[in-house]
C-alpha cells in the first residue's frame, strides 16, 4: 500500500474511531430515543463522518409480526452535520438542555432526509422468502450486498425502489438474543464501497442503536412502574384516610344514636305540653305566649337535628327500585325553582340522553340531591348560577361497564382550602343556622348506592360537586 494511502486510511479509522466514541457518549445524554437514533445515523451519512449515502432504520413490531420503516436519513452537508455535532457536545460537555450556545435546540435541527417519508411507509410480513431486509431479521447475521444489479442476493422490491446506490449493508439490530430492528445503509459510491472492516464496524453502530432501543424500552417500563406505585400509593392512602373517616363515625354513630334516642322521646313530648301550655294561656299573657312560641321553634328545630343526625347514624335500609336520575333530579329542581328566582339564582340543565335508569332508593337519592343543591343555593345569597348536568362516562377497560356523572356547579362563594379538608365531617359547618350533617349524609347515601361525592373549589370562584353512580347499578345493601 501507498504511503498515501496508508495515511488516508489512518485518517479513515481515527474518524470512525472518533465517531464511535462521541456516539457512544451520545447514549449518556437524556435526549429522546428517536434524537439519539437519528444522530446515529446521521454520524454514518454526513460527510465528516463516514459519508455513506443513506442511513436506513427498520423496526419491527411483534404484534402484527411486521417490519416497518422507522426512520430514514439522506447525505447532510459539513455544516448541517457540524450543527448537529456541536449541539450534542455542549450537551455532553456542559449538561445543557440539547441546545449550543446561540445555536438551535436539536429538535429543530433534525430536519427530515427527503425520503423519509417514504421509508416510514415500509411494512411488511416478516417471512421468507421477500429478501433483505426481511432476511436479515431470518438469519439474524449481517449482510453485505456488493451488486444489487446482479441479483444474486434477493432484496425486497419496495425496498430496491428506495435505493440510490448498487452497494448496500444490513445489519441486524440484537437485544438479548432477539432481532429487534434491522439498520441499512448504502455505499459512499465513487471509489468507495463497504467492506468486511466497514461491515463489522457498522455492526458495531447497529448494537449502539439497539442499546438505545433498548434502554428507551427499559425506562418506559419502569416509568410505568413507577406511576403504577405511585397511584397505588395514593389509594393506600385514600383508603386509609376513609377507614379512619368511616372508624370515627362508626363510634360516634355507636354512642350518640342511643343519646339521640334519649332527647328524641323528651324533646317529643315537650312540643306536645307546649302545644298545651299556650292554648290554656290567658288571652292578656301575650308575653308568655310569645316565649312558648320560641322554645317551640327551638325544640323542633333541635328535633328536626336529632332526626337528621340519626338518619346519618343508623344504617338505613334502601328500598330499591327502577328510576332514572333525570326524573329525580326534575322533581328536586322543581321544589327550589321558585326560591331561586326570587333571590336571582338561574338553574341550567345540561342532561346526557346516554343517561339510563337505575336501581335506586328514589326516596333516599332525591334527599342526596337536595342536600346538594340547598347548598350551593346557600352559598349564593346575592344570586348566581347553578349548572345541572349529567353524563355516562364508560370504562375504558370494559366498555360494558360505566358510571352516570351528575356535576352541580355553583359561582357562589366556594369552599377554603382548610375547609374543605373537613367538609365531610359530621356537625362541621361555617353557617350560622347549619347542622353540618348535610354533605355526610350525601355522601353517606352515594356510598350506600356504590358511588361517591367528589368537591372541587375555589374560595371566591365557587363550587362543583359531582356524584357518581354505577351504571349498572351497584347499591350496597340492596
Amino acid at each position: 500500500m501507498k504511503e498515501k494511502d496508508l495515511i488516508e486510511e489512518l485518517t479513515r479509522a481515527n474518524r470512525e474511531l472518533l465517531s464511535l466514541y462521541d456516539v457512544n457518549r451520545l447514549l449518556q445524554t437524556p435526549l429522546t430515543t428517536e434524537e439519539k437514533l437519528y444522530i446515529i445515523l446521521t454520524s454514518l451519512t454526513a460527510s465528516d463522518g463516514f459519508g455513506y449515502s443513506r442511513a436506513y432504520l427498520f423496526m419491527i413490531n411483534p404484534n402484527t409480526n411486521t417490519l416497518g420503516g422507522w426512520l430514514g436519513v439522506g447525505p447532510l452537508s459539513g455544516d448541517e452535520a457540524r450543527e448537529i455535532w456541536e449541539s450534542v457536545a455542549s450537551l455532553v460537555d456542559e449538561d445543557g438542555e440539547g441546545v449550543r450556545p446561540g445555536g438551535r435546540p436539536i429538535s429543530e435541527i433534525l430536519e427530515r432526509a427527503p425520503f423519509d417519508i417514504k421509508v416510514r411507509d415500509f411494512i411488511v410480513p416478516i417471512t421468507r422468502g421477500l429478501g433483505h431486509p426481511v432476511q436479515t431479521v431470518i438469519s439474524r447475521r449481517p449482510k453485505l450486498v456488493r451488486d444489487v444489479s446482479s441479483g444474486k442476493d434477493p432484496l425486497h422490491p419496495d425496498f430496491i425502489s428506495m435505493l440510490s446506490c448498487q452497494q448496500v449493508a444490513f445489519i441486524p439490530l440484537l437485544s438479548k438474543n432477539s432481532v429487534i430492528g434491522v439498520m441499512a445503509v448504502e455505499s459512499p459510491g465513487g471509489e468507495r464501497s463497504i467492506d468486511e472492516n466497514s461491515l463489522r464496524t457498522l455492526t458495531v453502530f447497529g448494537n449502539l442503536a439497539a442499546i438505545a432501543l433498548e434502554n428507551s424500552k427499559l425506562y418506559r417500563a419502569l416509568e410505568e412502574k413507577v406511576n403504577s406505585l405511585e397511584m397505588v400509593n395514593r389509594e393506600l392512602q385514600e383508603a386509609h384516610a376513609k377507614i379512619l373517616h368511616l372508624d370515627r363515625l362508626s363510634s360516634l354513630g355507636a354512642i350518640a344514636a342511643g343519646l339521640a334516642h334519649e332527647i328524641k322521646n323528651p324533646l317529643n313530648s315537650l312540643i306536645i305540653n307546649l302545644d298545651l301550655l299556650r292554648s290554656e294561656a290567658p288571652d292578656d299573657c301575650g308575653e308568655v305566649v310569645n316565649l312558648i312560641d320560641i322554645i317551640e321553634t327551638e325544640s323542633v328545630r333541635l328535633n328536626e337535628t336529632v332526626t337528621e343526625f340519626l338518619s346519618f347514624a343508623k344504617a338505613q335500609k334502601l328500598s330499591l327500585d327502577t328510576s332514572h336520575p333525570h326524573h329525580v333530579l326534575d322533581q328536586v329542581l322543581k321544589l327550589v325553582e321558585y326560591q331561586g328566582e326570587h333571590i336571582g339564582i338561574k338553574i341550567t340543565r345540561d342532561y346526557d340522553e346516554a343517561v339510563m335508569d337505575l336501581v335506586l332508593d328514589e326516596k333516599r337519592m332525591k334527599q342526596a340531591f337536595l342536600n346538594v343543591v340547598i347548598n350551593a343555593m346557600q352559598a349564593m345569597p346575592s344570586g348566581g348560577t347553578l349548572s345541572v348536568k349529567t353524563g355516562l362516562k364508560k370504562h375504558e377497560a370494559n366498555p360494558e361497564c360505566g358510571h352516570i356523572v351528575i356535576e352541580f356547579k355553583d359561582t357562589g362563594q366556594g369552599i377554603t382550602a382548610d375547609c374543605m379538608k373537613r367538609i365531610f365531617d359530621p356537625f362541621y359547618t361555617t353557617k350560622e343556622e347549619g347542622t353540618g350533617m348535610g354533605l355526610p349524609i350525601v355522601d353517606s347515601i352515594m356510598r350506600s348506592h356504590g358511588g361517591k361525592v367528589q368537591i372541587e373549589s375555589t374560595a371566591g370562584k365557587g363550587t362543583k360537586v359531582t356524584l357518581s353512580l354505577p351504571a349498572n347499578g351497584g347499591a350496597a345493601n340492596g
